[in-house]
């Protein structure tokens, strides 16, 4: 019987998703510290124990919650020439930060400064995840001849993306794609192949 809901506990996917919804609605509506897995929990209509099962922690719940909205969506696409996807990754990313994404990612940084466990799953599941993929994409491009051979990528990454978060961080200036079009050809400029 289609649309029928059936009595019982819903499927493991059914509560991982409600599980992240709250926590992500809870970090946009109150702020990351009045977080708990309690409050979770309650809004998500689990047990405590059901969540803890799945997540040692409210950090990384919230993390995986922050993986599932922003993560998928802001990757370097393999059916694209390696420097137009930089420069469309770079731009995918930047949009998604004007808006409730980049809301919800300065919180995150912000409350890392005074959290250890949201610090290290923000590092563990965000930061290094993600340079490690930038550094492969990377890597591609130097053996495509797009970037220079002797080009220290880590300091490439780093310069391409640090004013990114920094921009939204600090509010220096927006996050338009005229500001990364000209960061990424100032940056290219120096290790172009």
């Amino acid at each position: 019987m289609t649309g029928v809901v059936r009595p019982g506990r819903p499927r493991s996917g059914e509560v991982d998703q409600a599980v992240l919804s709250v926590a992500l609605d809870l970090v946009t509506t109150v702020g990351f510290r009045a977080v708990t897995i309690e409050g979770i929990a309650a809004r998500a209509g689990v047990a405590k124990t059901t969540i803890y099962r799945r997540w040692p922690n409210r950090a990384a719940v919230v993390m995986d919650a922050f993986m599932v909205r922003v993560g998928s969506h802001t990757l370097f696409s393999p059916d694209e020439p390696f420097l137009l996807s930089v420069r469309h990754q770079m731009r995918t990313m930047a949009k998604a930060f004007r808006g409730e994404d980049g809301a919800l990612v300065k919180a995150l940084l912000a409350e890392s400064q005074f959290d250890p466990e949201l610090a290290s799953a923000f590092r563990e599941r965000w930061i290094l995840p993600r340079r490690a993929m930038a550094l492969a994409h990377f890597r591609s491009g130097v053996d495509q001849g797009a970037i220079r051979r002797d080009a220290d990528l880590e300091a490439t990454i780093d310069l391409l993306y640090a004013p990114i978060y920094y921009r939204l961080q600090m509010g220096t200036g927006p996050l338009s794609n005229t500001y990364i079009d000209s960061l990424f050809d100032h940056v290219m400029q120096g290790v172009r192949g």
